[in-house]
């Protein structure tokens, strides 16, 4: 399950980035994303500290190879693409539409190292 490991490499990234720019400069995150919305500062400061949660989380997963929960990332990420598409068609802000398109390049990364695990098995 290396390539599948080494999926979560991007996830990993994009948050502990997203997080981190959330607390210093949460402008360039929501400009970056193509938010229409000013947020308070409050809000992004704790939308970074959620990301910095999530990604130590991934980065334990991936430090010690818990290949049982690497599925589960697919899962939770699909989760993710349903509620960010939802959030769009409610606010019509194209951030969702940006974000949608950053987590589903992860799953589709992660998909793609299980297929490639998979064969490899076989």
């Amino acid at each position: 399950m290396e390539h599948t490991r080494l999926s979560l490499l991007y996830s990993i990234a994009v948050l502990w980035i997203s997080g981190l720019l959330l607390l210093v400069k949460p402008s360039l995150v929501f400009s970056f994303l193509n938010s229409s919305t000013t947020y308070p500062l409050e809000l992004a400061n704790l939308l970074g500290v959620l990301f910095l949660i999530i990604g130590s989380f991934i980065t334990l997963i991936f430090k010690y190879k818990v290949e049982k929960i690497y599925k589960w990332t697919i899962l939770i990420r699909i989760f993710f693409s349903l509620c960010s598409l939802g959030l769009y068609f409610v606010y019509h802000n194209s951030f969702f539409v940006t974000l949608l398109f950053m987590i589903l390049i992860g799953v589709l990364i992660t998909v793609l190292g299980l297929v490639k695990d998979q064969e490899i098995k076989k």
